[in-house]
């Protein structure tokens, strides 16, 4: 029975996709120190400010 669950689990994460909220907590949790977090949070910050263009007049 667990290489049926395995299998079907396997499958599920191969076919599932992954959110923008999913992709960016991951690249937050997966850092190294206090300081790491500051500047990936920094970059996202300076990610979704560039972006900020873009949306006007929509």
């Amino acid at each position: 029975m667990s290489l049926i669950q395995n299998l079907i689990h396997s499958l599920r994460n191969a076919l599932s996709v992954d959110t923008q909220v999913e992709v960016e907590e991951r690249y937050l949790s997966n850092a190294i120190d206090h300081a790491d977090l500051e500047r990936r949070i920094a970059s996202q910050s300076r990610a979704a400010g560039s972006m900020v263009p873009l949306n006007i007049g929509r």
